[in-house]
């Protein structure tokens, strides 16, 4: 079971529903929602809204878990190969254990910037100081400005961490009006996604199947005749 860590203060619900959309069409996957104000609790219908595990689409959403322990004990015997965990807490980053691979979504506003870098200091201390193998990716919400990555870089100067290359895309209506769309949905859309958001999820999934780009390409494409 491979675990996906998402750090931020910055709305990744579709994100992580692309994420949970693309993985799903070949394994079991489970999308955690450990998020301070429960961020899923209307992003997509529910047929019982009393319960804090739903099957959305192909996988699985669990909400309201704050603390690694609640994860395990919620997760009793059940066995997925992908555990997606979007997490904007700083308490709960504190007690997590060390993940597969860790994606920071981020925009270049101060506050978002100054309390992600908040986030990746909760979660990287003690002993995953140093796991320097443990993959890092921003996924950057792209506009013109005066600063780049290196500003948000230079705060964790620090920690001895390993960045991969990032992941940027930029605004666009059209995605905006997908997620809107979503959240009514009892599947997850990805046609008339905009083409720079699409090579965000595309480079995404690529990296954590370790699978080449025809491959991805392919499984996007049954993901879109699913719709």
């Amino acid at each position: 079971m491979k675990q996906i860590l998402v750090i931020g203060h910055y709305d990744k619900t579709d994100f992580m529903m692309y994420l949970g959309k693309m993985l799903s069409m070949d394994h079991k996957v489970l999308l955690v929602d450990a998020t301070r104000h429960r961020d899923y609790e209307y992003v997509f219908p529910k047929i019982d809204e009393s319960l804090t595990q739903h099957t959305h689409d192909q996988f699985e959403v669990m909400e309201d878990i704050h603390a690694y322990e609640d994860l395990k004990h919620n997760l009793g015997d059940s066995q997925y190969d992908f555990v997606l965990i979007d997490c904007n807490d700083a308490d709960t980053l504190k007690g997590w254990p060390e993940v597969d691979f860790v994606y920071v979504v981020t925009s270049y506003e101060n506050p978002v910037i100054q309390k992600n870098v908040n986030l990746m200091r909760a979660y990287f201390h003690g002993e995953k100081l140093s796991s320097v193998k443990l993959p890092i990716t921003k996924v950057i919400y792209e506009v013109s400005n005066h600063l780049d990555e290196t500003y948000m870089d230079s705060l964790l100067d620090d920690l001895p961490l390993s960045w991969k290359e990032s992941l940027i895309y930029y605004p666009d209506e059209r995605d905006q009006t997908l997620k809107i769309i979503n959240q009514y949905k009892n599947t997850v859309m990805v046609k008339r996604m905009s083409s720079s958001y699409k090579l965000v999820i595309k480079q995404a999934i690529e990296f954590i199947l370790g699978q080449e780009t025809t491959k991805v390409n392919a499984l996007w494409k049954r993901a879109e005749r699913s719709n």
